[in-house]
């Protein structure tokens, strides 16, 4: 269910058309940059509501994007009554030559490709088109159930509805380009689309029983076989129901045969070139051949650095632009702002509006039941690294709704330059925690209706960060920390790992890197014969990565503070003293609770890990505030560590 319909705004008013803000350069990968970047490498590793019915505020709904394109964010209408998210770029005249519907990757790839699937979006938008990106049903931002059974049709019926909104806005000519799974959705859903211009099929899975049994090994191998006894079957990100695998299993975009009416572009990685499976494919379809490189890097980066393939972008969004004409048609596109997402148990609406928060003009999705005030309780959502705001395998988007169940008010968001919040720069790499980042986080929470004692943070690894950072410059009622690894909140720069060194592309930056970690390694091993007050006072200036600093400073702020760890991270707050930091802390008045799992991933990919650390989530929250719709029901209440 949508509300808040209306036509386009006028960027002149709402201040959507302006220049783009300069944000920090990405790391080049030429050599001399490398040599020049590597002074920062080498000092990290030395040291350690609007109510749900109301419009969004115009303020809100401002976004920068590159002069002349306009990009907004709304709801259309999916299948059955579930309401999907989706972005529009287009020119800020509103005359375009056509439209192009953008189909997402799934699980993992769909967070590591998402800047670069809104950068190729905004390119296309300065050829003179209307890009829509968009989330399936049950996936990302989406309402419904990513283990919905009937999850792959949902996903073709998402991309029919995507194609049908872009028809309604006036458009007649129509391409669509799916990356990776999106591809293979796309293909099979091509008869449910009418006439198309032209497709691309961009770094394409074309075996679906092979990229089900990719993604199976890949959990497999990265996380760990699944103790689960039920018709699910979990991947590196999700989650899919055992009907929904078979019918994913069925694809095959082997025998994709379009109308011959429709030009069709198969971008492709070189290595796959000859590949059977490919050949049939570009002849069946009468594809034209284009090469892609560092696609790897792109959608499965080997950790949380992401890369956007500039260069490839560029090349396709060109090759679109050149099946067009030059005719352009005026659009007018039904934005909404607002949209009914789930139901409660007891039958309650639950809705999420999409908003404009702090100078920096992030992005951020409000989550509340339909009569809960903008000032209730509220929970915010960090995101981690350069991911979005969904949260690891959508749990952030999950457990805002449950919470919404209780009575509690949440807000998820992008810091500035991840997600939806400003404009993908060329071969982007944002920094975690830049000075900008922290303003901008800081500004968001200013423009909250609610007072630090009605406010609690949620994070995992850097977002654990952010969020002990924010509670302890605006204060908090509590926090709940997941497998952070950073202690020290005066030290706002996280250590370089090998990830941000791979990213260089650099034979020096590697060695570079070797030589530093041995140092960095040598100098842990002798932190345990240095002083324990000694060892805090570090902590406390920001030189060392002493748990208790953090701790401390929270308790010191009468915030509630819960902590959870996986294995190897227990192993990381062990090496910097931690449970000894605890110890001191016991008999405090507010003593932190610091739970070890025992078992799973420091992503939350595992499952297990996932549903307990959700639960830890939900108790906190009802511990902070209480539940103001009924009791705390015996499931919220069980072993957090169980």
């Amino acid at each position: 269910m949508l509300s808040v319909a209306g036509s386009l705004p006028d960027p002149r008013e709402t201040g959507e058309l302006r220049e783009t803000g300069r944000l920090n350069q990405c790391v080049e990968r030429s050599l001399n940059k490398s040599m020049a970047n590597m002074t920062s490498v080498m000092s990290a590793l030395h040291v350690p509501h609007l109510t749900p019915l109301e419009t969004t505020p115009r303020h809100f709904r401002h976004r920068q994007t590159p002069t002349g394109i306009r990009t907004i964010d709304t709801w259309i209408p999916g299948p059955g009554d579930r309401a999907l998210f989706a972005s529009i770029h287009l020119p800020s005249d509103a005359a375009v030559r056509g439209a192009v519907v953008i189909c997402p990757p799934l699980a993992k790839e769909h967070i590591s490709a998402y800047r670069g699937l809104r950068q190729l979006a905004q390119e296309l938008a300065e050829h003179g088109f209307l890009a829509l990106r968009f989330d399936y049903a049950g996936q990302g931002d989406s309402s419904g159930c990513q283990d919905d059974p009937l999850a792959v049709a949902q996903w073709q019926a998402s991309v029919a509805a995507a194609v049908a909104y872009a028809r309604r806005a006036g458009i007649e000519s129509i391409a669509v380009t799916g990356l990776r799974a999106g591809a293979l959705i796309a293909a099979a859903a091509v008869d449910t689309l009418g006439d198309l211009r032209a497709m691309v099929l961009w770094d394409p899975v074309i075996s679906g029983r092979s990229y089900v049994r990719e993604l199976t090994s890949l959990y497999r191998v990265s996380v760990a076989d699944d103790p689960h006894h039920d018709d699910c079957t979990s991947i590196v990100g999700g989650v899919l129901d055992s009907a929904a695998v078979k019918d994913l299993s069925g694809l095959d975009l082997s025998t994709f045969d379009p109308d011959s009416s429709t030009k069709v572009l198969a971008a492709i990685r070189p290595e796959f070139a000859a590949s059977p499976r490919t050949v049939r494919m570009l002849e069946r379809s009468g594809a034209e051949r284009m090469f892609v490189e560092r696609q790897n890097q792109f959608v499965s980066p080997s950790s949380f650095v992401l890369s956007v393939p500039t260069h490839d972008i560029k090349q396709i969004s060109s090759w679109v632009s050149r099946q067009f004409g030059e005719d352009k048609t005026f659009v007018d596109p039904e934005i909404t702002s607002a949209a009914h997402v789930s139901t409660t148990d007891d039958g309650e609406e639950v809705w999420e509006t999409l908003e404009r928060r702090s100078t920096g003009s992030l992005f951020a999705i409000s989550t509340a039941s339909r009569t809960t005030t903008s000032h209730a309780a509220t929970a915010v959502f960090h995101s981690t690294a350069n991911e979005h705001r969904i949260g690891p395998a959508r749990l952030w988007v999950e457990s805002a709704r449950t919470l919404a169940a209780h009575g509690i008010r949440s807000v998820r968001f992008d810091r500035m330059g991840t997600g939806d919040s400003g404009t993908v720069l060329t071969d982007e790499n944002t920094p975690i925690v830049s000075p900008e980042a922290r303003r901008n986080v800081l500004d968001l929470i200013d423009t909250l209706d609610v007072p630090p004692s009605r406010r609690m943070h949620i994070g995992m690894c850097s977002g654990a960060w952010m969020g002990a950072y924010v509670a302890s410059q605006r204060g908090a009622r509590s926090v709940v920390l997941l497998n952070i690894v950073n202690w020290s909140i005066n030290n706002r720069r996280p250590p370089v790992k090998k990830a941000h060194v791979d990213a260089m592309e650099s034979d020096v930056a590697n060695r570079i890197f070797v030589v530093a970690r041995t140092i960095r390694n040598a100098g842990r091993r002798a932190q345990r014969y240095v002083p324990y007050p000694v060892w805090l006072g570090l902590g406390f200036l920001g030189l060392v990565n002493a748990p208790e600093s953090m701790l401390r400073t929270l308790t010191r702020r009468g915030t509630k503070t819960a902590v959870s760890l996986a294995p190897e991270d227990e192993a990381w707050f062990e090496a910097n003293r931690g449970r000894q930091g605890v110890t001191r802390l016991s008999s405090s008045k507010n003593p932190p609770h610091v739970l070890f799992s025992g078992s799973g991933d420091h992503n939350l990919f595992h499952r297990s890990s996932r549903e307990r650390v959700g639960r830890l989530i939900v108790a906190s929250a009802l511990d902070a505030f209480g539940d103001r719709r009924r009791a705390v029901s015996k499931h919220d209440k069980e072993g957090i560590g169980a």
